[in-house]
């Protein structure tokens, strides 16, 4: 893989684009230090991605002095293959997994190989997507108070890309999405701020119920992965159970009209799809309508990848979906006025 690099440019916000080119078009946009650009000049990204770029697809990286977390941190966007920058687009949040961060999706070239077909195609409707760097904080606001991860991307992150990019607006043209570690993050920081998002799509999560949540916390594996104590905090019933998604979900009414995606592989990490598909069975119970996917695959983005575009094409058209048929997949619709889920095979 050969790199050829483009000079520096700074744009007359003050703004310094650096342009090197790999496989996909690169790019680091560095921000000022306290005062963010409120405008992106981008028309000049895509004139530098058009003169260096072997392939259509655009990852940027933006660097942001952060305030809530009092240190420089990043973010990636991808941009659709042939976007004019003038029409707005809806914007997807994407959460990474443990050890993983905000250059996961370049790193991961099928990823945006697959997006890029779709939308091309025609099958899936152009979108920008933001991939914070969450490091291997799990999206959460530290009950200790030492990160606030939730806080950087509501309320630093999606107000930065949005004052560069033109977007539609939230909630109608806003979508978290996330997988593994990521996954529990677009659950529960979704849950939290549902006012601000049209769709969850929940993939690979492992989803506790209370009890579950309570022996997890309680249990001595939680030092050898991450401070699980100085994130979630003690094992409280009363705290667990308010946050509990189970416990959250009881009624269709209690999404407030947003879409929820969720999905597991038949070889998924061990426990994975059976929680998925216990919380699946929950919402069922309860009227909560939802999509539920068992794709054939592992805790892997070969298979997520082919999975992501499933999601966001029920998000972004809001259900009117012409899949094309895949046996990849088994895609279950659960509609609130149901009285029975509805299972597609795909």
């Amino acid at each position: 893989m050969s790199h050829h690099a483009v000079e520096p440019v700074t744009t007359p916000d003050g703004t310094t684009l650096r342009k090197p080119c790999t496989n996909h078009v690169q790019s680091t946009l560095d921000a000022e230090p306290v005062m963010l650009p409120r405008t992106l000049p981008v028309a000049l990204l895509a004139g530098l991605a058009l003169a260096c770029a072997p392939k259509p697809t655009a990852i940027a990286y933006v660097d942001v002095a952060s305030q809530v977390e009092q240190r420089d941190l990043r973010y990636a966007v991808y941009e659709p293959p042939g976007w004019d920058h003038t029409t707005p687009l809806p914007l997807v949040v994407f959460l990474h997994g443990g050890g993983d961060d905000e250059t996961v999706w370049e790193r991961k070239g099928m990823v945006t190989d697959r997006l890029d077909a779709w939308i091309d195609e025609g099958l899936l409707p152009p979108f920008v997507a933001v991939i914070p760097d969450g490091d291997m904080g799990f999206w959460a606001n530290w009950y200790d108070g030492s990160h606030r991860y939730a806080d950087w991307v509501m309320d630093e992150v999606i107000p930065d890309v949005r004052a560069r990019l033109p977007l539609l607006p939230a909630p109608e043209g806003q979508h978290l999405m996330g997988i593994s570690m990521g996954g529990a993050g677009t659950l529960y920081l979704g849950l939290d701020h549902l006012d601000q998002f049209a769709s969850l799509n929940v993939l690979s999560a492992p989803i506790f119920d209370a009890d579950q949540m309570l022996a997890f916390l309680g249990g001595n594996m939680m030092p050898a992965f991450a401070p699980f104590d100085r994130i979630f905090g003690p094992a409280d019933p009363e705290r667990v159970r308010a946050h509990s998604a189970f416990d959250r979900l009881t009624s269709a009414a209690d999404l407030h009209g947003t879409r929820l995606f969720l999905a597991a592989g038949t070889t998924d990490m061990p426990g994975i799809l059976k929680s998925t598909r216990a919380f699946h069975d929950h919402l069922t119970a309860e009227g909560v309508p939802h999509d539920f996917v068992v794709f054939h695959g592992a805790h892997v983005y070969r298979d997520w990848s082919r999975i992501f575009p499933v999601a966001l094409c029920g998000a972004l058209r809001g259900g009117a979906c012409d899949l094309p048929a895949d046996r990849f997949y088994t895609l279950t619709h659960v509609d609130a006025a149901s009285e029975a889920p509805v299972a597609t095979a795909r």
